[in-house]
């Protein structure tokens, strides 16, 4: 049984009946696999699981780890607002990102929302965990939290013990508005987070085993390289709040204890007041994922009150990027954007490939759906250029202000009505509402590079703002249509 697999059982046996997604990695394979349906961001997934929990429906937000900062706004006032049925963000973090533009620690926001957050570290925990999430969002009134990683959705482990644990159609409370913010905000203080440190307490998905004088606090993915070191482990299965009496016995109980957490020292970052703690803040151990042999590193060096290391920064040569499709029906069109004499702002997708070699056609690139917002900021009239899904994710806010506040910027859109780095999820088109907020140009695909240049040189003669929308079909796309149309 695959880690997807445990979160599918969990879902039919939670009786989920509302999943909302965003399409991202690594993310996308259990979204698809639980036919969840597409949002066109983060926020809006968000809010379509509340809409369904405060009218008596379990729901499921699946979220790659950048993504929980577009969700971010109403995750933190739905924790004082509460909920009705049960209500579960399963953040996804990208480790050693393979397809996000940042690596990040999703357990962060367990403190920042005061939510519970659930760590699970193999198939069966993973299983369980998505089960007690719902009955403590339940529980508590309160999103619930369930962080996963690649290597543990991908990971492999014995069927689990499945069993029943469907909720009740709780409703929203509307006695909630009885109370000011700041009374709703004291009674999460004094109910509900100190019913969520009893839980993580007496939670079954702690476990600890003691051998030796050192230990390891375990927490996650890293749980599973831990075991079999001869040292003493404690699996928490809370990162948030953390079982802080378990901990402190634990600690107390070791002469040395290594925390062994990815990406960032989370945990360890709490208990750095100890001398006994060893970890990243310490250098025993490097940010980021962690391998046996990085375990196995620090406990060599567990007497040692430090350690300097050094870091190979790795290259796009070494990873083996990817660059753009050599056949894509898009590459006149960055061939010619390099030509360019201007700023260029692209967006996360295939667009961000154009950064290298050999186009060197974006110089820069911050997030999904940041490209126009970044373009109306440059000094002189220059270039936003992104693909269809980001529009609708976030782009079309900042068209709408560049317009508003009089800004200068081009926007190039590269119409391709998908998703295309994330598994060719469709792309609502939204070329009809562009055209009410800009003048736009419609070009088809191929088209040759040196009018594609001479075009974009006239429309950045353009006063104001202004739109050529590209149109082409990507080629792996057409493939897998072809293969589906076959039955295959």
């Amino acid at each position: 049984m695959k880690g997807t697999d445990a979160v599918r059982l969990a879902v039919e046996d939670a009786g989920v009946e509302s999943i909302t997604y965003v399409p991202g990695y690594p993310a996308t394979e259990l979204a698809e696999d639980l036919g969840a349906e597409i949002s066109i961001n983060e926020k809006v997934a968000l809010e379509v699981a509340l809409g369904a929990s405060v009218t008596g429906a379990r729901s499921l937000v699946l979220s790659k780890q950048l993504g929980l900062n577009v969700l971010a706004d109403p995750l933190v006032i739905s924790a004082v607002h509460t909920v009705g049925s049960g209500l579960v963000v399963i953040a996804a973090d990208d480790l050693g990102p393979k397809g996000s533009q940042a690596e990040m620690d999703s357990r962060a926001y367990g403190p920042l929302a005061e939510l519970p957050v659930l760590d699970p570290r193999d198939i069966a925990s993973l299983y369980a965990s998505v089960l007690e999430a719902y009955q403590i969002s339940e529980w508590l009134r309160v999103p619930a939290i369930v962080r996963v990683t690649e290597r543990l959705l991908s990971s492999q482990g014995p069927d689990v013990s499945r069993r029943e644990a469907k909720g009740h159609g709780l409703k929203f409370d509307s006695r909630t508005w009885e109370l000011t913010v700041k009374g709703r905000h004291q009674k999460h203080h004094f109910d509900v987070l100190r019913a969520a440190e009893e839980a993580s307490e007496a939670t079954l998905l702690n476990r600890v085993e003691i051998s030796g004088g050192v230990g390891i606090i375990a927490s996650g993915y890293p749980a599973s390289l831990a075991s079999g070191l001869g040292t003493s482990i404690l699996f928490p299965g809370y990162s948030h709040p953390l079982p802080w009496k378990t901990i402190r016995r634990f600690v107390e109980g070791h002469r040395l204890v290594l925390v062994a957490e990815e990406p960032e020292p989370f945990i360890e970052s709490q208990l750095r007041m100890s001398p006994k703690v060893r970890g990243k803040l310490t250098g025993h151990l490097l940010r980021g994922p962690l391998e046996r042999r990085d375990l196995v590193f620090a406990l060599e060096n567990i007497d040692r009150e430090s350690v300097v290391r050094t870091c190979q920064y790795e290259s796009t040569e070494e990873r083996g990027y990817s660059g753009i499709c050599s056949d894509c029906p898009f590459n006149p069109l960055y061939r010619a954007l390099a030509k360019l004499e201007v700023a260029v702002a692209g967006d996360a997708g295939c667009v961000i490939k154009a950064t290298r070699e050999p186009y060197l056609a974006v110089d820069v690139a911050f997030g999904l759906g940041s490209s126009i917002g970044v373009a109306s900021g440059f000094q002189r009239k220059g270039v936003a250029a992104l693909g269809d899904f980001a529009l609708a994710h976030s782009a079309l806010q900042g068209l709408i202000n560049a317009v508003w506040q009089g800004r200068e910027v081009l926007v190039v859109l590269f119409k391709n009505d998908v998703a295309a780095t994330t598994g060719g999820q469709k792309a609502p088109d939204l070329v009809g509402l562009l055209e009410t907020l800009v003048p736009v140009t419609r070009v088809k695909l191929p088209a040759d590079k040196s009018c594609l240049e001479q075009m974009l040189l006239e429309e950045l003669k353009r006063p104001g703002c202004s739109a050529v929308v590209a149109e082409g079909r990507c080629s792996r796309q057409k493939e897998k249509e072809k293969g589906e149309g076959n039955g295959k």
